[in-house]
């Protein structure tokens, strides 16, 4: 995966759907952090290219309790929120900086190299448990069988 050698290069997840997406985010930010202009365009493309992602990831995590993702899509809620303000400047004509460039590479980073893989991680565990089944469920099963034994 193409990446800014000065801010640090991402660690794959084990899905490659995710690291696809992935790839194709750290692209536009490595972009957008070689130092020339960051404009309006760029940045709504970012965030086209991360909402796609975001969904993604939530359909990977429907598994997941909702006590386990929901942290991770405040994440991602935060993140969408951060790159909205800056369209929201790039709208008004204000410039933006380096530093603004920077952060959201930098939070993309570490995101997709702890979160994003915790994540993955996760998923494939919680698919890999077998189903709990109920004591009622398992007595029930129980019945059945001595039912049939009877009846034979």
């Amino acid at each position: 995966m193409p990446h800014h050698p000065s801010i640090g290069s991402l660690i794959p997840t084990g899905s490659g759907v995710i690291d696809a997406e992935h790839g194709a985010i750290l692209d536009l930010l490595s972009a957008m952090t070689a130092g020339g202009p960051v404009g309006l365009a760029e940045l709504t493309a970012l965030r086209r290219e991360v909402a796609e992602h975001f969904a993604t990831e939530a359909a990977e995590m429907a598994v997941l309790t909702a006590e386990r993702r929901e942290p991770h899509e405040h994440a991602h809620r935060h993140y969408l929120a951060g790159i909205d303000a800056l369209i929201e400047t790039a709208e008004r004509g204000d410039p933006l900086t380096d530093d603004d460039a920077n952060r959201l590479m930098l939070w993309f980073i570490v995101h997709s190299n702890t979160a994003d893989t915790e994540l993955v991680e996760a998923t494939r565990r919680a698919g890999d448990e077998p189903p709990m089944i109920s004591m009622d469920d398992w007595l029930d099963s129980l019945d059945e069988a001595d039912r049939d034994a009877l009846r034979s």
